[in-house]
Parts: structure tokens; sequence; C-alpha cells
């Protein structure tokens, strides 16, 4: 499943601003953003997953050269 770019470049966002895996998943459960399978509820597993895969790298990339 592929995470919407808004929701990957979130979570990438939080990671990078020094936010945990728990941190994370509870933020995105207030918001009320399911998740790339659309299920309703986030996990730290889920989050951990997302900043692991490709695409993410290359964001967090990019933040930090900023």
């Amino acid at each position: 499943m592929l995470c919407p770019r808004p929701v990957l470049r979130r979570v990438v966002t939080m990671r990078h601003n020094g936010m945990t895996y728990d941190a994370i998943s509870t933020a995105l459960n207030t918001k009320g953003i399911t998740t790339p399978a659309g299920r309703p509820r986030w996990q730290r597993s889920h989050v951990w997953r997302l900043v692991r895969t490709a695409e993410a790298e290359q964001l967090l990339g990019r933040l930090r050269a900023k």
C-alpha cells in the first residue's frame, strides 16, 4: 500500500523534529488520519515501517540538508 504523500511528509517531518514513533502514532490517531491500509488506528510499528521506506528516506535526507 502506498502512503498518501501528505501523510508521509507529515510523518517524516514529525520524526525529523524529534518525535518518537509512539508520539507520532498518537498524533495521527488524534487527527483521525487512517493508515495507508485504511485502518483507523496507527501503531508505533506502522510509523517505524513507514519512515524506513525509500521515499521517506529521500524526504528525510532533504530535510536534513536544509
